[in-house]
């Protein structure tokens, strides 16, 4: 074939697919979109891919300044942006062989919500699917729903077993009572709460799927030399699913919302992370503490936020739920030494028989508290009491606590419920429960010789203990002894 005849078929290709075969497009990510939320005063993550060694320039409407990179030989490119404090009605334009303009773009606060399906459970009730029953009051709550300067963002499901994906599907929506129909009750209580409170923009960015593990959303990298999980590794291989239980397990799979639905996102800056999950892994509770903090140090690195906030729920009371998991939650709480993490508490907000219960409030609004606090720096109260010490005096126990400062109450100062005591021989009797203050002094007939306190320490419990700000008390043990005994 001649040169001539080459060149002509090329043009001719070029002409009928309406693309140049030497160039491709400069592209983003969904999460790089029309009505999207930057954070505020920062540097701002910004990629996408065009041409390899192609130049793309990126500038904003707030700043002269313009921001430059070359697509590497994979074609993807990365830069960072600075961000100016909160505002609205901006643009982010992106240029290469093509111009992209992102309009209605916000900058205020940026925070995940992420977890399996109690993070997932949404405002609305969806009569298709059962256990999305909505939250408690939806009505009343819908009346409080329409803010412009709240966005969504709503990572739609993706199995990715076989590797990270480079985009997901979602989109940036105005948040409404329509809008927020499938969005996650406790994200849009917590991202309420944060405007209100700070009158500037917020953005969240929700990622869930119900019935799955740690393991699903942690990277492969992280697990597959780990003993830690070697068990998991196997159980739940692809390989393994058949045909009869794929559709249940196929999320289940080692990595693969990982891969599918965070990997996508992973480096879009944010100011931190709330996490509702645990209850999938109550059946491995003894590994939950290790597989937790690996997941929280895994995606600090990949977000190349090595502090990244991750404040979390505890799991509610549940006939199904043993102590042993919220015990977990709360050793990485309390003992892991992880910085910016907390644990905000529901024993107040359960059912004893749905695993989804519809008070979703107290939730969303105890997680903002913890934001409140430590991320902005505002004095309010953010956590209910936690056990801090025990005192064996004249056959009782005294009990102190962190987070109690201005005392303990039990609602109309009804009597203190939810407390056991056990002696020498282990068996755990109902204690008397007095508050002195900022501590609770135990007594039982049937213990002489006290050696070990529990609070709110089974399945399902009924408690009643608070600090005076309104926050309850943390479930726990004293005691070591074996759950299995």
């Amino acid at each position: 074939m001649n040169f001539n005849l080459t060149k002509s078929l090329a043009l001719l290709l070029m002409l009928m697919t309406g693309t140049d075969v030497l160039h491709a497009k400069v592209t983003l990510p969904s999460i790089f979109s029309d009505n999207m939320v930057l954070q505020q005063k920062t540097d701002a993550a910004v990629w996408g891919k065009a041409s390899p060694g192609e130049e793309v320039t990126v500038s904003t409407s707030w700043s002269a300044k313009t921001y430059t990179c070359k697509a590497g030989d994979d074609g993807k490119w990365k830069l960072y942006v600075k961000t100016p404090k909160a505002c609205t009605g901006q643009w982010v334009c992106v240029e290469g062989e093509n111009k992209l303009r992102i309009e209605n773009v916000l900058v205020g606060e940026v925070w995940l919500c992420t977890g399996q399906s109690n993070m997932e459970f949404p405002v609305a009730h969806n009569p298709k699917e059962k256990w999305k029953t909505g939250i408690l009051n939806e009505e009343e709550e819908m009346k409080d729903a329409t803010f412009d300067e709240i966005r969504l963002f709503h990572v739609e499901h993706q199995l990715a077993p076989d590797g990270e994906k480079e985009d997901c599907t979602g989109k940036w929506v105005v948040c409404n009572p329509e809008n927020l129909k499938d969005f996650s009750a406790i994200g849009f209580v917590f991202g309420r709460k944060l405007y209100k409170t700070l009158q500037v923009p917020v953005g969240l960015i929700q990622s869930t799927w119900g019935g799955t593990h740690a393991e699903s959303w942690t990277s492969m990298d992280v697990m597959q030399d780990d003993p830690l999980y070697k068990d998991v590794l196997q159980d739940f291989a692809v390989e393994t699913l058949t045909p009869k239980n794929r559709r249940k397990n196929a999320p289940k799979v080692p990595a693969t919302l990982w891969n599918g639905m965070i990997a996508p996102i992973a480096g879009y800056t944010v100011k931190g992370n709330i996490w509702y999950q645990g209850e999938s892994n109550s059946i491995r509770y003894e590994h939950y503490a290790d597989v937790f903090t690996n997941l929280i140090k895994d995606w600090r690195r990949r977000w190349e936020q090595p502090d990244m906030p991750f404040y979390f729920v505890q799991i509610a009371p549940h006939y199904q739920q043993p102590a042993g998991i919220r015990e977990a939650q709360w050793k990485v709480w309390r003992e892991s030494k992880l910085k910016n993490i907390g644990m905000a508490v529901v024993t107040d907000a359960c059912d004893s028989t749905d695993i989804h219960p519809r008070m979703k409030q107290p939730a969303g609004e105890r997680l903002a508290a913890w934001a409140l606090a430590k991320q902005y720096k505002l004095p309010v109260a953010y956590s209910g009491p936690a056990y801090k010490s025990m005192k064996v005096k004249d056959g009782q126990l005294v009990l102190s606590f962190d987070y109690a400062k201005h005392g303990l109450k039990t609602p109309s100062g009804e009597p203190v419920k939810g407390f056991y005591i056990a002696g020498d021989d282990r068996k755990f009797y109902p204690a008397e429960a007095r508050i002195e203050g900022d501590k609770v002094v135990l007594t039982s007939p049937r213990v002489t010789h006290p050696v070990a306190a529990r609070y709110g320490f089974g399945k399902f419990f009924r408690v009643n203990l608070y600090n005076a700000e309104g926050f309850p008390a943390v479930p726990f043990r004293t005691d070591k002894f074996d759950l299995k005994d």
